[in-house]
């Protein structure tokens, strides 16, 4: 194991006499005994009970693992999402990004592609701007258990040394990204809405909302590697696909993984929702609190279906209990950037507008002829959603 990253509770096994004190002294059961005593570094507190009880003094707590430094030579990595056999939508957004970066900055563009059967994308990604994709196969990534994809990633990122890692903040990816950033002892920026480099330090300005959406943060980490941030979904563009470009796969090998033992899948349960996915629907159609009735969100819910749209809603109609909280559009939910958005019932604070300014075309429907939606709408509609319903069933696209 490269020192650098060592857990900071060590054991000089020169003094361990294999005693067990310290294992059955420690509270959280994080010391069991083998050959030598060994430490889980996930159940260990740092409590230092085991420093304190151990009769030779065989166990110490080191200074805090150092992290990576600036380098001058590292690319700039994305972490590839997949699911349903396909890469998903943000991370081709990201690789677009990740090559605009690049021009900028003279590094190359690669992508991390972790999974168990998923080596048929790595060309996907080559397609779509990567020029060299590091492959991550083994059984026991199989199943998504967040754990295991971490510890998968965080050892080829230390091996590599990349200067920037770029994560989708999905779902999978917030979670993966934090626990990423721990890992590597660095910094995380989350929920990005764009990045840029300073021409003049090189390194990654990474900007997102602040304060409830009322300013933009810009900010840069320029003592640890890599750079990390998490990018929201539908914020970038995707570079044209080209099915002729060329790049380099590399296989890691992953025989020697030992996974999580702590957590294993029992089961998977698939919850159905409404229409397309918002990430990829060209047409989303939003509730907000001033849908009155659940049957009028029903009757929504029924023509955003019949014109093949996804269905979204504003955090006041989730908490309301209207809409899913996955399918919450945002500043604590999902942004978008579909060619049609339509906001029916919808106030339009800031912290909703500002997740869907990648709209297209933005048509606000609410019976407030001054509500905050209509100044960041192209068309406006005074009406009711019982009153704009009739006239909503007879449109189709």
């Amino acid at each position: 194991m490269d020192k650098a990253y060592d857990f900071a509770l060590q054991l000089d096994k020169d003094l361990c006499t294999g005693c067990g004190v310290c294992a059955g002294g420690c509270t959280f059961g994080a010391i069991k005994m083998g050959d030598w005593p060994e430490v889980d570094p996930y159940a260990c507190r740092l409590c230092g009970t085991c420093v304190s009880e151990c009769p030779v003094g065989a166990w110490s707590i080191a200074d805090e693992p150092k992290a990576e430094t600036a380098a001058d030579d590292g690319g700039i990595f994305v972490l590839a999402e997949t699911a349903h056999g396909r890469i998903a939508p943000v991370t081709l957004e990201l690789l677009g990004k990740a090559r605009e970066l690049a021009a900028k900055s003279g590094r190359t563009v690669e992508a991390i592609l972790a999974g168990n059967g998923v080596a048929a994308l790595a060309d996907e990604l080559i397609a779509y701007g990567a020029e060299r994709v590091h492959l991550l196969e083994a059984d026991a990534l199989s199943a998504y258990i967040e754990e295991n994809y971490a510890k998968a990633v965080a050892g080829v990122v230390r091996s590599l040394r990349p200067d920037m890692l770029l994560v989708g903040a999905t779902v999978k990816g917030r979670g993966l990204s934090a626990r990423l950033a721990s890992m590597l002892h660095t910094g995380l920026t989350a929920d990005c809405t764009e990045l840029d480099i300073d021409t003049e330090t090189g390194l990654l300005r990474q900007i997102r909302p602040a304060f409830g959406g009322n300013l933009m943060a810009t900010i840069v980490t320029p003592g640890h590697r890599p750079q990390m941030a998490s990018v929201r979904p539908g914020v970038m563009n995707a570079t044209e696909r080209d099915a002729g470009r060329r790049g380099e796969i590399v296989r890691h090998d992953l025989s020697a993984f030992k996974p999580d033992a702590r957590i294993s899948l029992t089961g998977e349960a698939v919850k159905a929702v409404c229409g397309n996915t918002l990430a990829d629907s060209r047409i989303v159609v939003g509730i907000g609190r001033g849908v009155k009735s659940r049957a009028a969100v029903d009757a929504i819910t029924g023509w955003a279906k019949k014109v093949g749209a996804a269905v979204a809603g504003s955090r006041a109609a989730v908490e309301c209990g209207l809409v899913d909280a996955s399918q919450q559009v945002g500043q604590t939910g999902q942004t978008i950037s579909p060619d049609l958005y339509i906001a029916i019932g919808i106030s339009g604070q800031i912290q909703h507008t500002a997740a869907i300014t990648g709209a297209k075309k933005i048509i606000a429907v609410n019976p407030d002829r001054n509500a905050p939606i209509f100044s960041v709408a192209d068309y406006g509609w005074v009406a009711t959603a019982e009153d704009a319903l009739p006239v909503l069933n007879d449109i189709s696209f």
